[in-house]
């Protein structure tokens, strides 16, 4: 796996670099299309709408939000103390001063215990 598409699709490709243009056209259009399919199908199989990697971040955020302390601001700021680093979140703007819930836009710690 690479974030490069250039090399991934270098390594996709590899074994028909010898076939004529129009071979090695289709040959790229069925690799792109089994990606696509695989990718597809792994994604009907989920239960909920985040991934399986978002579902396990915000399964561990859930926990730490759970002892942490809430205190209202506005309708919906709020100020949360977690004892270690506290957080203003702003549910309207989905933003946090851990700058989590800002760069990641998944909920941080801070950002689901108000929600809870």
């Amino acid at each position: 796996m690479s974030t490069n598409i250039a090399e991934a699709m270098n390594n996709a490709i590899k074994e028909c670099k010898d076939l004529p243009i129009t071979g090695v056209i289709d040959y790229i259009r069925e690799v792109l299309q089994s990606w696509f399919h695989d990718r597809r199908t792994s994604v009907l199989k989920l239960s909920t709408q985040l991934t399986t990697v978002g579902d396990v971040a915000i399964g561990v955020k859930d926990e730490r939000a759970r002892y942490m302390r809430i205190y209202l601001i506005t309708f919906y700021t709020f100020l949360v103390k977690d004892g270690d680093l506290d957080g203003n979140v702003d549910l309207t703007a989905k933003t946090c001063t851990c700058k989590e819930f800002d760069v990641d836009q998944l909920p941080c710690a801070h950002a689901l215990a108000c929600i809870r």
